[in-house]
């Protein structure tokens, strides 16, 4: 019998003690049985690669710490199906702080692709503020909102004012705006529109990239399109201010 037959994963044992998290709490956070927390615990069990990266999420622990051969397990072979976190079947039922919590998490890279203003003001309420810390510590921000919205709502001036005067914003417009789609850094939260259904009843997918995996490869590569042909936005007010001054 193994050292590591005998003792388990420590590395896990400790990341689950230093968080103050039960096997049961953690089990519930990943939707999984209690049984499987405890195999990654006592035994070399290693787990999916999502499973892996949500739990060393909630721990604030890396995956590759706690589980040493998950790289060996998935390194070529991630597939779409290892990218979804969660999927929840309407706005309503994601959990309300994983709006906020997906941006103030980020250290490198921060997009926005959003249709519907009036939802983030209400799901992030400091988004300004936010925007602009994780500008000032040089993370990358870029913002692209349609560019003839629907409803009383007439452009990203009107729900977010301040935005327009934080240095470091990449701001533009595009005319062929429809899903909502929150990146922070490898994880994402998209909202998917269906004809016929308001923006609220849509379904929302929480995606995080691992690797070569296809889905989340997609949606950057359409964030990456719909800023290359986005229109900047060139607030009229900031312009003649610096033409005063």
């Amino acid at each position: 019998m193994s050292a590591a037959t005998i003792t388990g994963n420590e590395r896990l044992r400790a990341a689950i003690v230093t968080a103050n998290v039960t096997i049961e709490g953690l089990a519930n956070h990943l939707g999984v049985d209690p049984k499987s927390v405890d195999r990654w615990l006592n035994s070399e069990r290693t787990p999916h690669a999502r499973n892996a990266e949500a739990a060393a999420k909630l721990l604030g622990a890396d995956a590759y710490h706690l589980w040493p051969r998950l790289g060996e397990r998935h390194r070529s072979t991630p597939t779409a199906q290892d990218e979804v976190v969660a999927c929840y079947p309407m706005r309503s039922t994601v959990p309300y702080g994983l709006w906020r919590s997906t941006l103030a998490n980020a250290t490198t890279v921060i997009d926005l692709a959003v249709s519907n203003l009036l939802f983030l003001a209400d799901a992030v309420w400091d988004l300004p503020t936010l925007l602009a810390d994780k500008a000032s510590a040089g993370v990358r921000v870029r913002i692209v909102t349609p560019e003839n919205p629907a409803g009383p709502v007439t452009g990203l001036g009107d729900v977010f004012p301040s935005l327009l005067a934080v240095p470091g914003l990449r701001l533009s417009t595009h005319p062929g705006l429809r899903a909502d789609v929150m990146r922070a850094d490898d994880d994402l939260l998209v909202t998917t529109p269906i004809d016929g259904f308001t923006p609220a009843l849509a379904p929302v997918l929480h995606l995080r990239r691992l690797g070569s995996a296809p889905m989340v490869g997609g949606y950057l590569a359409t964030l990456d399109h719909l800023y290359a042909t986005a229109t900047p936005t060139r607030p009229a007010t900031l312009h003649l201010r610096a033409v005063a001054s």
